[in-house]
């Protein structure tokens, strides 16, 4: 009797079953590492923002600020926030990402011209949280009298 060479039907479904397998836990990991790189970046960029906004109020003549919505932020020329002004910078966040709290007077960060120091200070009112709607990771940024993020957590 001969022997045959090569494989049966259920050896290739055994062996393509396995590389489904791992191509999906390759995939899922690697959306996952997508997911956190994309809110690191958003995170990077809001405080490099924030802190721009408040370098810009201690050298040029005028206050500066960032108003904070839901899906977006604003930052503005001025000691309020107005939504008709042109000169106006909005920044929509990716669609996975939204601020989940905003506790700031008004919905807003303003540095008084000059000193950067955070107009109309509240204790109770210094902190914003973003928040990836995919993984529930959240970090809330807390903001001092002096206009400076003191943490981030």
């Amino acid at each position: 009797m001969q022997k045959q060479k090569g494989a049966t039907i259920l050896e290739i479904i055994l062996v393509m079953a396995i590389f489904a397998t791992l191509f999906g836990f390759i995939t899922i990991s690697l959306l996952s590492s997508t997911a956190k790189a994309s809110f690191q970046g958003a995170l990077s960029v809001l405080i490099a923002d924030i802190q721009s906004q408040q370098q810009r109020a201690i050298s040029v003549d005028t206050d500066n600020g960032v108003y904070f919505t839901q899906n977006n932020y604003t930052v503005f020329a001025g000691s309020s926030y107005t939504p008709s002004n042109a000169s106006n910078f909005v920044i929509a966040l990716e669609e996975d990402l939204e601020f989940s709290d905003i506790s700031l007077p008004n919905d807003s960060i303003i540095f008084e011209k000059r000193n950067g120091e955070a107009v109309g200070f509240s204790p109770n009112q210094h902190t914003v949280t973003i928040k990836n709607t995919l993984t529930n990771e959240q970090k809330t940024i807390q903001i001092n009298r002096y206009g400076v993020i003191t943490q981030i957590q």
